[in-house]
């Protein structure tokens, strides 16, 4: 009986799969996505969310206790002031005008694949009517502009809460996802690129967000070259380490005043024509939750970053600006709210002491029994600026979440810090999460090896139930590529080359079990699996991913500066490390971290353009 039962319920499963997903791969991909992860029970959209501290009010009472929460921080601030603002004069002939072409072509951009309000006119009618619309619209915005005023209707959000957490137990564990019209949307992306084109000079070098071909990796890569560079190459004598903090701020994006965001955008130099419009979006802007079919009373948002808005991003950006001008630029790094920040140590002058263990016993006391007394270190006063800024503007810092690291690879001079923020001593740890690497105080990439493949492993969960359903290799294949294989490569550049051969191979099983699965009874081995369904290794692709993120950060004004392909220059620069007396493991360590490895790639690549070229003179001489 029980076969028979398994023999009918997998023809029920391939037929179902036949039937209802088969067509829609190719006649709609977004309702194939839906309808697989609902199969293999991924899909949360039909899930109802319990919040446990609410549940036994009303759908009504939670959607307005919901309302009340998410409008909480934006109601600590008061609305944009505007006479406490100093508008900068401009003519008529400043004033930018928006073409129809611009216009047309952001309509017809648009993705109508993204959910869409219900009140709202979806994405694929604009784009049908585009050039009906286009014209009528460019003459809406360009009026906008010249009268400094956004429309109110395209500012109102209805935030729909998503749990931050598997079972949320009060409101905090929500999450408010806010939507705006689409055609603030379109509005937005015609006006806010200018914003950008204006700030573009003034902005913070160290910030790698929100900026052309700049992503986590070279957040990460800058970081670490910084650190590896300074603790390889030191002269004889002196020891060095690099303590990081890494400042985290409470509730970044929605502790925000917009008057001193507007203040921000002027002294960032915004054009003067673009700031009463600027201003007009942060005014009387409201907000309406969406709860189980239920929808709020409107609630007034006279503080905050606007939410699913790019003025949101952009405010920050520009109000964020300075938040660590007192640290020396190739000390710091940004990530939109991640800031991190180094201070180089020199071991033998800063001044080690050792703790008084017979008159007071400290808590947290280390082996070694040395520390670094703050005052000695410039991380204090980094810190204790950074905190008065946040002051100054409004924000909070999160000393509890703050925290540093410390990178030292000498014997005899291992030290503890202690940092104070609000009278409280920052945490020391060993490993981080940051931007979604862990990154460990000794530069190894094993905890991040367990971390990837831990998470990938939980989306092959999702391979092996699709698996029951169809034998289809090539949609098997792109559910690997999509779901499982991305997240093995995850900012890979940043940490391939120091990769062991143990991690590289725990990294490459996850694949080798994927190819098995989907090859079946057919599956013979490793090699010829990937070769029988175009595969490359997972080794293979990071190294090609190098290559090409390589070339690219060439083109890079802030990166190309880190891979020269002169060969003289890098002679000189040879000669000038040899006077220095450097320990064998640490040079081994820096040889095998990202920029040494990035460059030999493009050194080889170069060569064998070089070569090839070469060859093909020979032949062309050769034949004439």
């Amino acid at each position: 009986q029980q076969s028979i039962y398994r023999k009918e319920l997998l023809s029920a499963k391939k037929a179902y799969y036949r039937k209802k997903i088969h067509s829609l791969r190719t006649s709609n991909s977004k309702s194939w996505y839906k309808n697989i992860k609902r199969l293999v029970g991924e899909d949360a959209s039909d899930r109802k969310i319990e919040v446990e501290d609410i549940r036994g009010l009303s759908e009504e009472e939670q959607c307005e206790l919901i309302a009340d929460k998410f409008a909480e921080v934006s109601n600590l601030y008061q609305p944009l002031q505007r006479g406490q603002i100093s508008f900068p004069l401009f003519s008529v002939t400043d004033i930018p005008v928006i073409s129809e072409g611009k216009v047309l072509g952001v309509l017809k951009d648009l993705d109508s694949s993204k959910s869409t309000l219900k009140s709202d006119i979806p994405a694929k009618v604009l784009k049908r009517f585009s050039t009906k619309i286009s014209r009528p619209l460019t003459q809406i915005i360009n009026n906008c502009i010249q009268q400094g005023v956004w429309p109110e209707l395209f500012k109102s959000e209805i935030v729909t809460p998503v749990p931050k957490v598997p079972v949320p137990k009060s409101i905090d564990d929500l999450r408010n996802i806010s939507g705006l019209m689409n055609l603030n949307k379109v509005m937005e992306k015609l006006v806010c690129p200018l914003i950008v084109e204006d700030m573009k000079s003034s902005l913070d070098k160290s910030q790698f967000a929100n900026q052309p071909g700049l992503s986590t990796q070279h957040y990460l890569i800058k970081l670490i070259d910084r650190i590896l560079t300074v603790t390889d190459n030191c002269s004889k004598g002196e020891c060095v380490a690099v303590l990081a903090t890494l400042i985290d701020w409470k509730k970044a994006f929605p502790m925000q005043d917009h008057t001193l965001g507007v203040k921000s955008f002027i002294r960032n130099g915004v054009r003067a024509s673009l700031i009463p419009i600027l201003a007009s979006f942060f005014e009387r802007r409201t907000m309406k939750v969406a709860w189980r079919g239920k929808l709020s009373s409107e609630r007034p948002l006279p503080g905050s970053g606007p939410q699913g808005s790019s003025w949101g991003i952009l405010e920050y950006l520009s109000q964020s600006n300075n938040s660590a001008d007192s640290v020396p630029e190739e000390d710091r790094a940004k990530f939109m709210d991640d800031l991190t920040i180094l201070e180089i140590i020199l071991l033998a002058n800063v001044g080690l002491a050792s703790h008084n263990t017979k008159s007071n016993i400290p808590t947290n006391i280390a082996q070694h029994n040395q520390f670094i007394p703050r005052e000695h270190l410039k991380t204090q006063k980094y810190v204790e600026d950074i905190n008065n800024w946040t002051e100054l503007n409004k924000m909070k810092v999160n000393e509890k979440k703050s925290k540093n690291i410390i990178f030292n690879f000498t014997r005899d001079h291992q030290f503890s810090a202690e940092i104070k923020l609000k009278n409280e001593n920052l945490e020391v740890v060993n490993k981080t999460k940051l931007l979604g690497a862990i990154i460990t105080s000794d530069l190894k990439w094993h905890e991040n090896t367990k971390f990837i493949v831990k998470k990938a492993n939980k989306k092959m969960i999702m391979l092996h139930k699709f698996a029951k359903f169809t034998n289809n290799k090539s949609h098997l294949i792109h559910i690997f590529k999509s779901q499982v294989r991305g997240v093995l490569e995850y900012c890979s550049t940043v940490w391939h080359s120091s990769l062991t051969e143990g991690d590289c191979n725990d990294i490459e099983r996850v694949q080798k079990a994927a190819v098995r699965l989907i090859m079946g009874n057919k599956y013979k081995g490793y090699k010829e699996a990937l070769q029988y369904m175009n595969l490359e290794s997972l080794k293979e692709r990071r190294t090609n991913m190098a290559l090409n993120f390589a070339k690219k950060s060439l083109k890079l004004e802030k990166f190309s500066k880190l891979f020269p392909l002169n060969s003289a220059k890098h002679l000189m620069m040879k000669r000038n490390h040899e006077k220095y007396v450097v320990k064998k493991a640490n040079t081994e360590r820096y040889k095998k971290s990202a920029v040494p490895f990035l460059q030999r790639l493009l050194n080889d690549d170069y060569s064998r353009q070089k070569k090839d070229l070469k060859s093909l003179l020979q032949v062309n001489n050769d034949i004439s």
